[in-house]
């Protein structure tokens, strides 16, 4: 679910949104990402869920393979784009995906959540985590990176966060409820101070197999 009320309306536009997020921090936080998370090695083959308009991919090695995808036609046309022959952007859905899978998805190395999951209810997060768990290869990684509620928190942040267009926002228990529907073997962590707002957020890292 997302709130697009208000002057949130303007959100919608991938460049204005692209610039917000550079603004409160996100591309300080996926570079973060990268070193201490992803760790993406020559050769090996990425996808992004929820890919917008291709920003992660900016920050990624060139010699890697990657699929994005998502669901808005307007920012897979402007990753296309952008990007031209370096990446495969493709609209679709989760559930779509599953229904009717794409080889090009198969064997992945890595599948990237970024700022996804918290837009999605109980049941399309369950249906991401799905997909991502049936195109990893064996020694695959999932990597989420989602805004979470703490026990104990800040008012200015809880503030804030509680404005967020992604009306799900969860704390790491559910968080970490969810995720075990799918995976058996997931790690959690929570990181604070990677955007300049004072949001939390949880890094969820699953794995296919041990």
């Amino acid at each position: 679910m997302q709130d697009n009320s208000g002057l949130k309306v303007i959100l919608s536009n991938y460049y204005i949104y692209e610039q917000f997020q550079n603004l409160v921090g996100a591309k300080h936080a996926r570079k973060w990402l990268a070193d201490n998370y992803w760790k993406i090695s020559a050769g090996q083959k990425v996808v992004d869920v929820g890919c917008g308009s291709g920003a992660t991919l900016a920050d990624l090695r060139g010699d890697i393979t990657y699929v994005g995808f998502d669901i808005s036609k307007d920012y897979i046309a402007a990753a296309q784009q952008r990007f031209e022959t370096r990446a495969t952007f493709i609209v679709s859905t989760a559930q779509q995906l599953l229904d009717a899978p794409d080889p090009r998805l198969n064997d992945s190395d890595l599948v990237l959540c970024n700022g996804v999951l918290h837009h999605l209810d109980d049941e399309e997060v369950i249906r991401v985590l799905k997909l991502a768990k049936q195109i990893l290869r064996d020694s695959g990684r999932l990597v989420c990176f989602e805004p979470t509620y703490l026990a104990h928190q800040g008012f200015l942040s809880e503030w804030l966060m509680r404005r967020d267009r992604g009306k799900n926002v969860r704390l790491e228990s559910e968080w970490k409820q969810l995720t075990s529907t799918v995976f058996e073997f997931f790690q959690t962590s929570i990181a604070t101070n990677l955007y300049w707002l004072p949001y939390m957020h949880i890094i969820i890292e699953c794995r296919k197999s041990v």
